[in-house]
């Protein structure tokens, strides 16, 4: 065979082979890009659900509990169902809406009260260390006192409105969005405070440019535990009289072991909680967004 011969057949050769390199090429890129392109996706699923599994391997051991193995009885546990049905009864023939209305119109006003004093105070607690000495001892006084025990006395001094249900709300609120401001600002580096004064910033521009956003991570940690408390103490709140509140609805429900409205009730609480909680993280999230930190 001549060289001629040889190296048309090798070129023949790498002509026939260098298609199905091609393709093998080809196929594996193709599942390195199937690959590439389903983890982020599975990576966005998962973080999103991962939240559900609890609450639904909850409600199927509940749904166990109540039903198919009657471990339980209606009237110390309910189904789902049942608690499903009640919510709609209680939706469409009982005013359910307006009593969640009473008692939201309670939370935010406590909760506005309670925030507005703690943030407010707290920042001149934090700014001023004459300020602090001289509230220190008598706010660290009333924080040791429970909240429910200034009940009697708020009832004698302001009656039974809603304007004392806010009171006792705003008591409950106040301190730790006070406390979380004041360790919020305390907390704000040195370095930062130096490096306003050689931009020479006076006073008031420190304060906006430099301490509050240096601060505002903690401020929203005290404004996110005070809005779940405002949440938790409504129904103490709404214990100081009246004939509608989801509060009086749950103390209702207790006297007449009404359990599928306890629920109801126990969980319209939660859901709303949560989504307050929520808002003010998204809140958070976007006017702190150039903060960087761990995520885990």
């Amino acid at each position: 065979m001549s060289a001629e011969n040889i190296t048309l057949n090798g070129s023949s050769l790498a002509a026939a082979v260098e298609p199905t390199r091609e393709r093998a090429v080809a196929a594996g890129y193709g599942r390195v890009s199937a690959k590439a392109w389903l983890k982020p996706v599975f990576a966005r699923w998962w973080d999103k659900g991962i939240g559900v599994i609890l609450p639904v391997a909850i409600l199927a051991s509940w749904q166990l509990a109540t039903g198919p193995l009657h471990l339980v009885k209606p009237v110390f546990l309910p189904s789902p169902w049942a608690v499903v049905t009640t919510f709609w009864d209680l939706l469409a023939h009982q005013d359910l809406l307006r009593d969640v209305r009473t008692s939201a119109t309670v939370v935010v006003q406590g909760f506005l009260l309670g925030s507005t004093l703690g943030v407010g105070i707290g920042i001149l607690s934090g700014l001023s260390k004459t300020v602090e000495r001289f509230l220190g001892p008598t706010l660290n006084s009333l924080r040791q006192v429970p909240t429910l025990a200034w009940l009697p006395l708020i009832v004698l001094w302001i009656g039974m409105g809603t304007v004392a249900k806010s009171v006792l709300i705003g008591k409950a609120v106040f301190f730790p969005v006070f406390l979380n401001t004041l360790q919020g600002i305390r907390g704000v580096s040195k370095e930062y405070i130096e490096v306003g004064e050689i931009f020479e910033y006076g006073r008031g521009r420190l304060l906006r440019k430099v301490i509050l956003p240096a601060a505002a991570p903690s401020i929203f940690v005290g404004l996110r535990y005070g809005a779940g408390l405002a949440w938790a103490f409504v129904i103490a709140a709404e214990m100081l009289g009246g004939h509608y509140g989801l509060g009086y609805l749950l103390m209702r429900a207790q006297e007449l072991l009404l359990t599928d409205q306890l629920f109801v009730v126990i969980v319209i609480i939660g859901t709303v909680g949560y989504f307050v909680d929520t808002g003010l993280r998204k809140v958070e999230g976007h006017l702190l967004r150039w903060k960087k930190g761990f995520e885990g």
